[in-house]
């Protein structure tokens, strides 16, 4: 049996129903479904008509239905779920499909009575039971091949999801897994051990970045004079008189030496003031113009070799590549060795220039030095070499880094391919897939077998009887049925055909038809659903007791019964055969009201207390004024009912207080003493009961307040003149 809906989608009032926050209680065997006109019903009976299986469906495209049955919820958008419980419906659009539209004379024929028929009729069932096996069947191999593509689908999720974290992306999912594991030839190359996956992750992930050098910085030392050069200076000793004294005091000669350039205009001494004019005659011969220029050529070269080399600034060793960096290491410091040697040497010669321009007489050595060019040429050249291995290296990371993502992805597609339950669970998807083709086969040759058998059921008898005898009960004797020659039934008055029907006519002819058809074919009506809407439209007063118990005796043994009417009588019918004089519903009965929300959509509500009580819908309509009067929303779509609720009341209570043919407007004095009053509310009453005139009175901006402050006036009225009716039923509909 139908439990409970669980939402509705994109049909008409209904769109958006969700059952979860509905008051409405779970449907039992037996549900009596009450609401007015256009509140819904008929759309209701549609809704259930998606979860039938076949047939149009009189509902927006994309209209959907998801109810529970038990504890599982069928939605009629799966075509496997669509048909599960035979589900019969009544509506107009039953009486629209099933007899002919032009004059409503004929009708489909029903088979079922006859030697023969009973032969097809049971050979019907007997495939439909084996249908019935064959869908269940085929449900359980589809279950099956579900859990193992879910399982397969865990798995390849899961896989993903941890090679994703290694690497550290969001863009490998299940389908990239999957789509990698096809293309795989050999899936076992592609496994890493932890090792070999961890320098695989390492490398991929390796975030650095680096730029290539585009120009090492050049060296160019400050060139050291040919050794030659530095010996012939040491070498050397200039010709000269010498002046024993200058020549044993080193510090005095070279005194003296800087102080003639004081005296080479002046004879005169610039340290006493007398005549130096022979002791700078000594002095000239002392020293002598080859002893000058030797001397300033040592200087020469001692202010060369005081200007040390230095070395020009090279990338840091995080700004190259880790294949690089240890040999650019090594480099540097070679070049930084070369460079302090150099200015050790340097400063070796230096110290002997010094003091031999200290001493000019004395002849100096110096060592022999090593080839100081090819060692930096050496230098350099590895310099150029980790350059351009850096470069490569920069040129190719990217490349380094997306081989290794893909080694990693390979990685986890191989384990996919690989896993121990994997072969299992492709075979049981293959396994599956085979026995859902037959089972496929088998219901198609099922379905053929019962379709032949329908025909020639379809060409065998009719069930005229049976609906004549529901007819009879109906419509009297006035209207009968008999087989035509067209393979239909045909509708007969006084022996001619019974043209220009009223719908109460077409309304009994389309539910005895229908009553009739739940038992072709050989179905039972015990395993059927059932949903009857509004089974008296258009009917006389004097069949709705007819017409109740007829549905409640015919249908009771049916599976499940859902009747949605708009008639206060009928509802109250069928609600004292299902409830017991306090208005509670008997065991596996249940009640219902639709309602039309203030923004246009249908709900499902549980049946108020006062419909339940009593049998009357006088109740009712006191109780949804009250409900107005209480109301503080300024929704004009809210109250547009009002003037028509507030009528509806004021013929009930008015007539029951004056009951004569007069116009409730002529009885408005029982309520109101002054004409001005009964008139405000009489012109409100008529003027917003008419569609004609809704449209000018809602032209004015206080309509939620002049509804308000209408039923108000006539609550109080009421409660004045009539007090203890009042509050008899403010008590009984609270």
């Amino acid at each position: 049996m139908f439990r409970r809906i669980e939402s509705i989608a994109n049909a008409a009032v209904w769109s958006g129903y969700d059952g979860r926050g509905s008051t409405a209680p779970d449907f039992e065997r037996y549900n009596l479904i009450y609401g007015w006109n256009a509140s819904g019903k008929t759309t209701l009976s549609r809704v259930f008509g998606l979860m039938a299986g076949s047939g149009e469906v009189r509902l927006p495209v994309g209209a959907r239905l998801r109810i529970s049955v038990g504890q599982e919820v069928l939605d009629s958008a799966k075509a496997q779920d669509r048909g599960r419980i035979p589900l019969h419906i009544f509506n107009r659009d039953f009486i629209d499909e099933n007899l002919q539209r032009d004059d409503y004379t004929h009708a489909p024929a029903l088979f079922i009575v006859g030697q023969e028929n009973i032969r097809l009729s049971n050979r019907i069932a007997s495939l439909t039971r084996r249908r019935e096996r064959v869908a269940a069947m085929y449900r359980t191999v589809q279950q099956k091949r579900d859990e193992a593509n879910n399982a397969r689908e865990k798995a390849a999720t899961d896989l993903a999801r941890e090679g994703a974290t290694m690497l550290g992306v969001r863009t490998f999912r299940a389908p990239d897994l999957k789509g990698l594991a096809q293309r795989l030839a050999n899936p076992a190359e592609h496994l890493l051990d932890d090792i070999a996956l961890q320098a695989a992750v390492a490398q991929a992930r390796d975030q650095s970045e680096f730029a290539p050098v585009r120009n090492l910085p050049p060296v160019v030392p400050s060139p050291l004079p040919a050794i030659e050069d530095i010996e012939k200076l040491l070498k050397d000793t200039p010709e000269q008189n010498a002046i024993k004294r200058l020549t044993d005091e080193p510090a005095l000669s070279e005194w003296v030496r800087h102080g003639l350039r004081f005296h080479e205009h002046s004879a005169e001494c610039a340290f006493c003031g007398g005549n130096a004019a022979q002791a700078l005659q000594a002095y000239a011969k002392h020293f002598s113009d080859a002893y000058r220029r030797q001397h300033a050529s040592i200087q020469a070269a001692i202010t060369r070799l005081e200007q040390p080399g230095s070395l020009p600034s090279f990338p840091h060793e995080k700004d190259w590549v880790p294949s690089v960096r240890s040999t650019v290491q090594e480099a540097l410091r070679r070049l930084e060795s070369w460079n302090a040697r150099e200015n050790e040497i340097r400063s070796i010669w230096a110290e002997l220039l010094r003091q031999k321009s200290v001493n000019m007489e004395v002849a100096l050595s110096v060592e022999p030095i090593e080839d100081r060019a090819s060692e930096l040429g050496a230098i350099l050249s590895d310099l150029r070499g980790a350059k351009e291995a850096h470069d490569r290296a920069c040129a190719e990371l990217a490349e380094t880094r997306r081989a290794a993502s893909d080694k990693v992805k390979a990685h986890f597609a191989a384990r996919y391919l690989l896993d121990p339950g994997a072969a299992e669970a492709i075979e049981m998807l293959n396994q599956a897939g085979a026995v859902l083709g037959r089972v496929q086969k088998v219901g198609q040759m099922i379905r053929t077998k019962t379709e032949a058998s329908h025909a020639e059921l379809q060409r065998s008898s009719v069930a005229a009887s049976q609906i004549n005898d529901l007819l009879k009960r109906l419509l009297g004797p006035r209207i009968s049925v008999e087989q035509a020659q067209d393979k239909r039934i045909r509708f007969i008055r006084e022996g001619q055909p019974a043209t220009n029907m009223s719908d109460g006519e077409r309304t009994a002819i389309a539910l005895a038809y229908f009553l009739v058809s739940l038992g072709q074919s050989g179905q039972r009506l015990e395993d059927q659903v059932v949903f009857i809407d509004d089974p008296i439209c258009s009917l006389d007063a004097n069949h709705i007791y007819e017409v109740a118990y007829l549905l409640i005796t015919t249908l009771k043994v049916c599976r499940q019964l859902f009747i949605s009417t708009h008639s206060s009588e009928f509802f109250n019918t069928i609600k004292q055969d299902w409830a017991d004089r306090g208005g509670k519903f008997k065991r596996d009965h249940k009640a219902f009201l639709i309602h039309r929300e203030g923004d246009g959509s249908s709900q499902m509500l549980v049946l108020p207390s006062h419909l339940a009580k009593f049998r009357s819908d006088y109740h009712h309509v006191f109780y949804c004024l009250r409900k107005f009067q209480a109301s503080a929303s300024q929704d004009i779509e809210v109250y547009l009912n009002c003037p028509n609720l507030l009528r509806r009341f004021l013929e009930m209570y008015l007539g029951f207080r004056r009951p004569t043919s007069k116009p409730f407007q002529d009885k408005l004095d029982i309520l109101f003493d002054d004409e001005v009053e009964r008139s405000a509310v009489a012109r409100y009453v008529d003027e917003g009961s008419h569609s004609t005139s809704t449209l000018r009175l809602l032209e004015y901006s206080d309509f939620p307040a002049m509804s308000r402050g209408m039923v108000e006036r006539v609550m109080r009225a009421m409660e004045r003149v009539d007090a203890d009716h009042y509050t008899v039923l403010v008590s009984e509909t609270s």
